[in-house]
């Protein structure tokens, strides 16, 4: 059993500086778990912490229930893979695969059959003998997962692996990553800023800003169900649109905006607004959920009037921006939708995907 355990965890710096606050993450025995989140969230420090190359300032990590915070790294039973891979130039792939190994003593011939297995899961038998120097970006980070597979540990920590790699290879490497994972059914924590990384790996997300677990949850459900704008706007690609306004009661409760145009919100039950009346409210919409044509959803809808100021054509989708007031907002439309900049458009909406947030950003349905 692989089970890490973060209870209360923070990170203080200078003994001042909260980078990490009071951070509660449960991982099970085979979770491939996510930590996701923009540059200075304090995902990495957390996962530095877990491996034991950062100390923990508060709180307890545990590892099969065990408090680890005190043990050096080499007592953890971790394997990290780092974002520059930390290779030995000097070294073969065979070498830089065998060199942990080798410290800890293992017979030769145990070594060997290691190193071949991961060599063979990896696709690297024929590279067993070149220098780093002689690989590919996505081949030195296959280099750097085999050594990790080789030590046979308890937990796989991975520190955004992926982000020097160009975008071919980085998809290449997502899906190997997630297939390595189904083989050796391993227990896998895994930091990146990139949320599509984060959708399509994990089996469970940690969405952080600020040092701050925002939500915790599957990929969908982060996606159908955020907590907050925070988490709303950072999980999808692209984003999820944002309308400033508030609630008004005309002839039925409508959005207002504010260009002052209205959307009306009739024909759906929203009784959870009606406390908000007049009040400052953010509307949010992903871009796939604006419609041309409003026979393409199932359910009531509205439709916002928008002037198209650019068309970016993707092959099998559109991209169509426009804005209200200062803000700029985005449609994502079938590739058959043929639209032209400056056309006037409604853009129909279905009441059962917009969300609302309060000033404080949090979720009101």
């Amino acid at each position: 059993m692989s089970k890490v355990e973060l209870r209360n965890i923070a990170k203080i710096y200078d003994g001042a500086t909260k980078v990490v606050k009071d951070v509660n993450i449960h991982v099970d025995d085979h979770d491939f778990v996510v930590l996701v989140g923009p540059s200075g969230c304090g995902k990495s420090t957390t996962l530095r912490m877990i491996a034991g190359l950062e100390e923990v300032t508060e709180g307890e990590i545990l590892i099969d229930g065990v408090v680890v915070n005190d043990q050096p790294p080499k007592d953890r039973d971790i394997a990290m893979v780092f974002q520059n891979y930390a290779l030995y130039p000097h070294m073969t792939v065979y070498e830089n695969m065998a060199f942990g190994l080798k410290l800890r003593k293992y017979p030769k011939n145990e070594i060997t059959e290691r190193v071949n297995d991961a060599a063979k899961i990896l696709g690297l038998e024929k590279f067993l003998n070149r220098k780093p120097k002689e690989l590919s970006g996505g081949q030195r980070q296959r280099v750097a997962v085999g050594r990790a597979i080789v030590r046979k540990p308890k937990v796989f920590l991975f520190d955004e692996p992926l982000s020097n790699l160009d975008a071919k290879l980085r998809v290449q490497m997502r899906t190997e990553i997630s297939k390595l994972h189904k083989k050796l059914k391993a227990t896998i924590i895994y930091v990146t800023h990139d949320q599509t990384e984060a959708m399509t790996m994990g089996n469970k997300i940690v969405i952080m800003k600020d040092g701050e677990v925002q939500q915790i949850g599957a990929p969908l459900n982060l996606y159908n169900n955020p907590v907050n704008k925070f988490v709303a706007g950072f999980i999808g690609s692209p984003s999820m649109n944002f309308i400033d306004g508030n609630l008004i009661n005309k002839d039925g409760l409508s959005f207002q905006a504010e260009d002052n145009s209205s959307i009306s919100l009739s024909g759906k039950s929203f009784d959870f607004l009606s406390n908000h009346l007049n009040e400052k409210i953010v509307m949010g919409i992903r871009p796939e959920d604006f419609k041309v044509d409003s026979n393409q959803f199932t359910g009531n809808g509205s439709y916002i009037n928008a002037k198209i100021e650019v068309v970016e054509p993707l092959g099998n989708e559109t991209f169509l921006y426009f804005s209200i007031k200062d803000t700029q907002l985005i449609a994502r439309v079938d590739s058959a939708t043929k639209i032209e900049v400056d056309e006037m458009l409604k853009l129909h909406l279905d009441l059962e995907k917009i969300f609302f947030f309060d000033e404080n950003e949090i979720r009101l349905n």
